[in-house]
């Protein structure tokens, strides 16, 4: 199959985003490009999610699939197990994703990375949420500031400056990975709502917020105030 050849990853992690998303901007200058998203529910093991932080992942994954034509393939369990399944499916070239910076997220990526480059598989990763990653703003004895106006002034000042943003890339050559079975809601990151603190929670978080960026503000609210008043009721 054609669109199995030359093909590089590109894996969706906490960039969920199609402007000045610089992984994402360099797989697709090289041809097919399979976005995927994985969920590790095996390797954050006690820092997984929440409630709100699922709901919010769930309607954003939601809307950025839609704006790629439901081209990212979805998976869930350990990435480097799934991510060596797909390279024997698939012709890969190359794997790029954008950097996470939580410990757990740092010693896995770098095992993955090792496991490519003894295939002989390019990896390259990008700084896509920062202004300056830990590493570039540092003290002369390359230890890291404790103290802001320092750290502002001889640092960030002193070093080189960010990058510009980058323009919204051509969106034709994504591929899917058609024999998956796995979808968006078989993930299921919506939460149980049936308990009424899971619905205050999830109401009232400023994930839930940030997502519609305030459009259902009222309507949220009054669902927020009916919900009050039930769990009142249940503590008496």
């Amino acid at each position: 199959m054609a669109s199995k050849q030359n093909v590089s990853i590109f894996w969706f992690r906490q960039d969920l985003r199609v402007h000045d998303n610089p992984g994402l901007t360099s797989a697709l200058s090289l041809g097919n490009v399979l976005p995927i998203y994985i969920l590790d529910d095996i390797n954050s093991n006690q820092h997984r999610m929440g409630a709100a932080s699922r709901w919010w992942l769930h309607n954003s994954l939601k809307n950025l699939n839609k704006r790629l034509e439901n081209k990212i393939s979805f998976y869930l369990g350990d990435p480097l197990k799934i991510l060596g399944d797909l390279i024997k499916k698939f012709e890969i070239k190359n794997v790029f994703w954008n950097r996470c910076y939580e410990p757990w997220r740092i010693e896995r990526d770098t095992q993955i990375k090792s496991y490519f480059n003894k295939k002989n598989i390019n990896v390259e990763t990008f700084n896509s949420s920062l202004l300056w990653e830990p590493w570039n703003i540092l003290k002369s004895d390359k230890t890291p500031y404790k103290v802001f106006t320092p750290f502002y002034r001889k640092g960030c000042l002193m070093s080189n400056p960010p990058r510009e943003p980058l323009q919204e890339p051509s969106l034709e050559s994504l591929i899917r990975d058609k024999e998956i079975n796995t979808t968006l809601d078989s993930l299921k990151l919506i939460p149980n709502l049936k308990d009424i603190r899971t619905k205050v929670t999830v109401l009232f978080s400023p994930s839930a917020a940030s997502f519609d960026q305030y459009k259902n503000f009222e309507s949220r609210g009054n669902d927020f105030k009916k919900l009050s008043k039930l769990y009142v009721k249940k503590l008496i």
